[in-house]
């Protein structure tokens, strides 16, 4: 009936724009000052602005391309309608948003359009970028303020029988989820490197990445933030009916009400890897979540396929929660396969009901394979105290976790890439090298694919702190955007993987922010912020609420090369979400952060 719904919506819309400007669909390639040529008003320029008055649909055949940078304005009601070609690739960016402040607009819609290519989009105030049977580009885009609630779209992101790729954009302070489909509608994004923080602002109970079923295609979550939201989103949520296939790896999952969940029997099909699940207990009531990883669902014969592999989990209320019948492999000795060796850490989670600690609830009366887990301690009867299962209820079925982890893996304090000139200065800090051997470092130019750059002994000193160094010279002949990671490798053959750092040369830009840090500030914490500039320049830092209204600013002088910032914050600024606005020469470029 929901579904319905929404397609009769649609079909209102679209009647009541039935006078609209259509595009001929005669393979002609428009722009968008085209469009104000030819809309009959429905698109103007007015004082450097281009003004969407009412909904414009571009035709099948027909491509609209914009490629230099413009603001968009759109009234009320309105939107963009792709059955076309949309092509948006600018110097700096494009920006879609309100006309009338406090009205939004329904947003775009792209419908049977693989040959969509969005670079550099801002998104704002608007409903939502609705996706329908299409697989569009969606490169270093960002989405902030969407989603109120209407029917073209309830989430910055809504797909429909859409797959997606979305790779190094930002989703901050939207109103529902993030990136959204249906429970039976299959959908199979690629999210890749990006950042996710501060979405859900009207607090539902929704995660910042909500999707179903992927049919029969395999969903990649890889190497994303995805950061603090409102107190009642999760992370990542899976509640299918219908097949799902995902791989989720890599990714810092944190400050989140839930760190993941899933849902199903036998229809989840599920690879969690070398993720950091971490301090996901901001609602703080262990009866509604607080979970890193919540399994729910399955019957006595229909139970998931969820590895669950190589991740850290520290912090959270609960590490991993386990209901009625889904039976997740933790780590599995027994059988030939090396790709469920556990390998997983459980570090200090805990809740006021809980006591000492719980770092795996068993509340299913299966038999849970969890072998070869680092649980904080080498003590067994220690070990034990932090898992309830069959013998803290004989109702409940056991948790097989001998032999576990002895020793704690490389712990990995800091890791970043740095541009200086034609150069990437690579830069990690361990904690804790018990038993470390080496590291790889890994380079990638898609963010999919890596291969090995170097490798590097470790120290192996467990009682001070380690910086390591390397330099890629002349690293950007293939790409202007590099991906790197490190493969943290321990003497028995063990190993993770850190988050992927990326780095943005643009030799007309001639200014890079390669890093900054923190992202979470307590206090007056300064954040520091690493540029590499091509000359000698002033450099422009507004810190400002998430209003728009100025809270402080200062400028900074950089030199030619590598620079490294340290910015003071007010301690008086209000908690929540703000931004530091950095400006130069031709360069604008907003950071979120978030003040506790």
């Amino acid at each position: 009936m929901k579904l319905l719904y929404t397609l009769l919506a649609f079909l209102l819309i679209e009647s009541a724009s039935a006078n609209n400007f259509t595009t001929p669909g005669t393979g002609v390639k428009w722009t968008l000052d085209n469009l104000v040529a030819n809309s009959g008003g429905d698109v103007t320029f007015e004082e450097g602005d281009y003004i969407v008055n009412d909904t414009i649909f571009i035709n099948l055949n027909d491509t609209l391309s914009i490629t230099t940078n413009a603001r968009v304005k759109f009234a009320p009601n309105t939107y963009l309608d792709v059955n076309g070609t949309f092509i948006v690739n600018p110097p700096t960016s494009v920006v879609f948003t309100e006309k009338v402040t406090g009205s939004g607009f329904f947003g775009l819609r792209i419908d049977s359009s693989n040959t969509t290519v969005l670079r550099k989009l801002t998104l704002e105030y608007a409903n939502s970028l609705r996706l329908f049977d299409c697989n569009p580009l969606i490169e270093n885009c960002i989405f902030q303020y969407n989603s109120p609630l209407t029917t073209f779209g309830n989430a910055a992101i809504s797909v429909f029988r859409s797959n997606p790729t979305i790779t190094g954009c930002q989703f901050l302070n939207n109103k529902r989820a993030a990136i959204q489909g249906g429970s039976n509608i299959a959908n199979a994004p690629k999210i890749i490197n990006c950042l996710f923080q501060g979405n859900n602002t009207l607090n539902g109970n929704v995660p910042q990445i909500n999707i179903g079923t992927t049919g029969v295609d395999t969903a990649l979550i890889l190497n994303n933030q995805i950061l603090r939201a409102s107190t009642n989103s999760g992370g990542i949520g899976f509640l299918p009916i219908g097949n799902v296939y995902v791989i989720i790896k890599g990714n810092v999952i944190k400050n989140n009400r839930y760190g993941m969940t899933f849902n199903g029997g036998a229809n989840i099909n599920a690879i969690i890897s070398y993720n950091q699940v971490d301090s996901n207990n901001t609602q703080n009531d262990p009866i509604l979540g607080g979970s890193g990883i919540s399994f729910v669902g399955g019957t006595a014969t229909s139970q998931q396929n969820s590895i669950v592999t190589g991740n850290l989990f520290r912090w959270n209320l609960w590490g991993i929660t386990i209901q009625t019948r889904s039976r997740p492999n933790l780590g599995n000795l027994n059988n030939a396969d090396t790709t469920d060796d556990g390998k997983n850490q459980f570090i200090n989670n805990s809740n006021t009901s809980s006591t000492p600690q719980i770092d795996l609830y068993n509340n299913s009366v299966d038999t849970i394979y969890a072998q070869n887990n680092y649980w904080g301690t080498i003590v067994p009867a220690e070990v034990e105290a932090k898992i309830f299962h069959l013998t803290d209820n004989p109702a409940l079925g056991p948790v097989i976790y001998n032999p576990f982890n002895t020793s704690l893996p490389i712990t990995l304090a800091a890791f970043r890439a740095v541009i200086n000139k034609a150069d990437v200065q690579l830069q990690w800090q361990t904690h804790s090298e018990i038993n470390s051997a080496f590291f790889e470092l890994e380079k990638s130019e898609d963010g999919q694919l890596f291969h090995k750059l170097t490798s590097i002994n470790a120290t192996g000193n467990a009682s001070t702190v380690h910086d390591y160094n390397f330099v890629d010279t002349d690293a950007f002949k293939k790409a202007n955007v590099i991906f790197y990671r490190l493969k943290l490798i321990d003497k028995d053959g063990s190993f993770k993987y850190s988050q992927v750092v990326s780095v943005r040369f643009n030799g007309k830009q001639g200014l890079q922010i390669s890093n900054y840090y923190p992202t979470i500030l307590s206090g007056n914490q300064p954040i520091t912020i690493e540029i590499s500039s091509n000359k000698n320049q002033s450099f422009g830092i507004q810190l400002i609420d998430a209003t728009g209204r100025i809270l402080s600013q200062q400028t900074k002088t950089l030199i030619e090369g590598y620079n490294k910032l340290l910015i003071d914050i007010p301690s008086n600024i209000p908690s929540g979400t703000c931004f530091i606005r950095c400006t130069a020469d031709g360069f604008l470029q907003t950071i979120p952060v978030v003040k506790q």
